[in-house]
């Protein structure tokens, strides 16, 4: 009869039970990835299937580093190199878990959306575009600023699109010419500077004054520093039109 070594016995007995641990981590795994970007789907496609993958690495870790805890048979070193594995990942994978976190933050809370103006720390402009890991924000001087989306976590966001907004008059004075030229001028500009108002822009008045034209216009915005962006916007898109403008 053959004798069967009990070490060896034991040793087959851990690569099976070892094993099924990894096969059943990989099963779990799969399913919490399906389940999460399902679930997760309406907080935007890229940023569920990004989490269910974070899910799912770190099931699978952990069904590995429990499989080698059954082989092994110095509980104590597996663990210290369980720790410092685990200490790594968490050192190297600090900002993307940041933007990740952030992300869903954005994506719970929606603090801001495309096109609002906002300010968050030192940069202040108008958003173009929401990412899963920055967002793209134009500034007063038409500068792109990629920001981190951890950014957000860690300064106060103040949208400004959201606070009432105040009618500014301006007042644009032009050498003297047909009011009608001027006033299909005036609606054409209006409308290219509409997306960066808060509301209908209006023109109230537009008259002959001597040798000159005043038109006076109505424009709503929130924050009054962009009147100085907006007033130089207008001229120069005067001038584009072969117009000389003073603007008040």
């Amino acid at each position: 009869m053959i004798q069967i070594d009990p070490a060896l016995n034991d040793l087959l007995l851990r690569v099976l039970v070892a094993a099924a641990v990894l096969i059943f981590a990989y099963f779990i795994s799969r399913y919490s990835r399906i389940s999460l970007e399902r679930a997760l789907s309406k907080f935007g496609v890229g940023f569920a299937r990004k989490l269910a993958e974070v899910v799912r690495y770190f099931i699978l870790f952990m069904g590995a580093a429990i499989a080698a805890s059954i082989l092994s048979l110095d509980i104590m070193a597996i663990s210290v190199i369980i720790a410092a594995i685990l200490i790594f990942l968490l050192v190297s994978m600090r900002d993307i878990m940041l933007n990740l976190a952030a992300e869903f933050y954005l994506a719970m809370r929606k603090p801001f959306k495309e096109n609002d103006w906002i300010k968050v720390g030192d940069i202040e402009g108008t958003v173009k575009s929401i990412g899963s890991m920055d967002t793209e924000i134009i500034t007063y001087e038409g500068d792109l600023v990629v920001v981190p989306n951890s950014y957000f976590m860690r300064n106060p966001i103040i949208n400004k699109s959201q606070s009432l907004a105040r009618y500014v008059e301006l007042k644009l004075t032009l050498p003297k010419m047909k009011l009608d030229k001027i006033e299909a001028a005036v609606e054409e500009i209006l409308k290219e500077i509409k997306p960066e108002l808060f509301g209908e822009p209006e023109l109230l008045s537009i008259e002959e004054t001597g040798d000159r034209v005043e038109v006076v216009l109505s424009l709503p915005i929130v924050n009054v520093r962009k009147l100085r962006w907006l007033s130089a916007r207008i001229a120069k898109e005067f001038y584009a039109r072969g117009m000389e403008v003073e603007v008040e």
